[in-house]
């Protein structure tokens, strides 16, 4: 797709709206931290946007932001709606790291990768970090279901592609997602998926033991509602599982304007650590636990590196350059176990107190 008239093209006047408060904790103070962004991850989305950082609780959100009425406008082209695509070469390397990650993925969840590398997964137990990254990004430290299985609802689900793994797990799985084009390729995929939001949902009583919130939160103009609303939707003793970047992370440190999570104007809320514990305390639940999520750090300076180059931002200072190279993205796993705080991602699982 091109990215070159979006991003170049205004949103329009009639589809924004001010955000006086912070979305998270409703404070009125405030301090700019970046201005004109524009989508250069995906140019699906015109408009130029500011970021604010909160004084208070440290989240970021955009002001002026798309409004409910108007927000589609930033997914008309975006990724999910092109699936058909042709994927770039892949190098050899890559080919191989790839096979043996589908090996192991087929062997311990009982995928089909049809390429998988024969032996693939008695490699991958040489490599835990590899193997801690896919047992996130794929099944989302979910277990098997117990005979009968249970209820899962995975918010926000894209393509499917979890809500399948889920079914093939034991699991009763469901989706929702607003996109139409998105629910469209996932029900020709033969997932069990709506269009529909938490908002179409009945809550009263509790319906679901796993509540799967994946890149979703920031998408949203009231995170804090979504997080009251898993809440309801679980039954006593039920599980969240979520993850939405970081607002205090390296990546964001180091890359600034051109960090891969900022992706203006889909993300309209950026959580910390702090603020998301919080937040989550006060929907209710409780044995709340941030996980390591391994290998992401690559991804995100990867793709904050091109971003770099297509909006012609260096770093602000000569540590932030160094950090940015290839070298610096090692140097940011290390970090990352050292101070979870500031990993690239908020990966956590929290629960509903269950019944007395």
């Amino acid at each position: 797709m091109s990215m070159i008239p979006n991003i170049l093209s205004e949103w329009p006047a009639e589809g924004l709206e001010s955000v006086v408060r912070c979305p998270v904790c409703e404070s009125t103070s405030r301090k700019k931290a970046h201005e004109d962004l524009r989508d250069y991850a995906f140019g699906a989305a015109p408009g130029s946007w500011t970021l604010w950082i909160c004084a208070d609780c440290s989240c970021g959100y955009l002001d002026p932001r798309p409004n409910k009425a108007s927000i589609a406008l930033a997914y008309s082209e975006y990724y999910t709606h092109h699936q058909s695509a042709v994927a770039p070469p892949e190098s050899r390397l890559a080919r191989l790291r790839r096979r043996i990650a589908e090996a192991y993925l087929n062997e311990k969840y009982d995928a089909a990768y049809p390429d998988a590398l024969p032996g693939g997964f008695h490699i991958a137990q040489f490599f835990p970090r590899s193997r801690a990254f896919l047992d996130i990004y794929y099944a989302r430290q979910l277990p098997r279901a117990t005979v009968g299985g249970g209820r899962l609802l995975d918010v926000g689900c894209g393509n499917g592609a979890f809500v399948q793994f889920a079914s093939r797990w034991g699991w009763v799985a469901e989706g929702i997602d607003p996109d139409p084009v998105a629910v469209a390729a996932a029900q020709s995929a033969g997932a069990n998926v709506t269009q529909a939001s938490l908002d179409d949902l009945p809550r009263r009583g509790g319906t679901f033991e796993h509540v799967i919130v994946s890149h979703v939160l920031e998408h949203v103009h009231d995170p804090v509602r979504l997080l009251r609303q898993c809440f309801e939707l679980l039954v006593p003793g039920g599980r969240l599982w979520l993850q939405t970047p970081n607002m205090e992370s390296l990546g964001h440190k180091v890359f600034g304007r051109a960090w891969r999570g900022l992706e203006p104007p889909r993300h309209l809320v950026l959580f910390n650590q702090g603020s998301l514990h919080y937040q989550l305390r006060g929907a209710g639940f409780e044995a709340i636990r941030f996980l390591l999520h391994p290998g992401v750090s690559e991804y995100m300076w990867s793709q904050s590196r091109m971003i770099a180059r297509k909006s012609k931002s260096a770093p602000d200072s000569f540590s932030s350059g160094l950090l940015s190279t290839s070298v610096g993205r090692r140097m940011a796993e290390i970090y990352a176990l050292l101070r979870p705080a500031r990993s690239e991602f908020l990966t956590c699982v929290a629960f509903r107190p269950a019944a007395t």
